[in-house]
This record gives C-alpha cells, sequence and structure tokens, in this order.
C-alpha cells in the first residue's frame, strides 16, 4: 500500500526502504536522534506488582469510602471501621488488614512514580506513569481525608 514521505510528501510505494525523492530512510532514525531507553528487565514485573498493588488496595478503599463518604451523609459522623471489626470473621479482618497494607504501600509507590514523572525527561511518560500519578493523588486525598475524619464529619 502506497503512503507518503513524512519528509518530502512524495508518493512512496509500500515496499520501499526509503523516499526515491529525497532518500530519506524509513524505519531509521535521523543522525542526532537517541531511541527511547529501555525500562529494563524489571519493567514488565515491577508493572505487574504495581497492578497487583492496586487490585488488592480495592477493598480497604471501598470500605472506608463508604462509611466515610456514604454512611457519614446519611447517618452523621461514623466510628470508622467499628462494623467491620465486630461483626466480620478473621478472614474477613485478615483480608481488610491485608488490603490497608496493600493500600499505604500503593500509596508510596504511585507517590514515586509521580516524583519520577514530574522530575524525569523520559522515565514514566507512558501510561503506566499516566494511571499511578492519577492513582497517587486519589490515593493520597483519600488518606488526608480519612486522617483528618473527625475534624470534617462533624462539620456535615
Amino acid at each position: 500500500m502506497p503512503f507518503r514521505c513524512g519528509t518530502c510528501g512524495t508518493n512512496v510505494p509500500g515496499d520501499a526502504a526509503a523516499c526515491p525523492s529525497c532518500g530519506f530512510q524509513f524505519g531509521v532514525l535521523p543522525a542526532g536522534a537517541t531511541s527511547q531507553p529501555s525500562e529494563g528487565g524489571l519493567a514488565g514485573t515491577a508493572h505487574l506488582l504495581a497492578y497487583a498493588l492496586l487490585i488488592l488496595a480495592i477493598p480497604f478503599f471501598f470500605e472506608s469510602a463508604f462509611e466515610m463518604y456514604g454512611l457519614t451523609l446519611i447517618r452523621g459522623q461514623q466510628m470508622l471501621f467499628f462494623s467491620i471489626t465486630h461483626t466480620g470473621s478473621t478472614l474477613v479482618l485478615t483480608s481488610l488488614l491485608l488490603s490497608w497494607v496493600c493500600f499505604a504501600a500503593l500509596t508510596i509507590y504511585s507517590g514515586w512514580v509521580a516524583v519520577r514523572r514530574f522530575f524525569s525527561v523520559r522515565s514514566y511518560k507512558d501510561n503506566f506513569g499516566r494511571i499511578f500519578t492519577i492513582v497517587f493523588a486519589v490515593t493520597l486525598t483519600h488518606t488526608i481525608l480519612l486522617m483528618t475524619y473527625d475534624h470534617w464529619a462533624r462539620l456535615l
């Protein structure tokens, strides 16, 4: 399938390695340009662990968000995690504790990704960096609201 050369604009046959008019070679970087560095051999593993943290932190986030935002607006100030600790089984409490640890680790890790994305030229400029910068904003905001719950909940 023919296409246009990005340098001179002439039509080029689909199987050509270079433009017949200007000689530009397709698939070759221009002189002075460097390719993006590889993220290393652990990039896939680190991304997988980060997404695992994100998934494992969801129960704590939803439980605390339900009590902080849902029940507080309906019934007023709550004793956070009171009902789940007094009615939940050992399995529920253990999984919630594990989820809390993952939430804390996710906040720290996504903060590190956000700092690297902000101060670095190339590192974490992809979708992973964008997603985990948003995750950091959400988890940090939720953590601040959780830590200051007693102060703002009585105002509602």
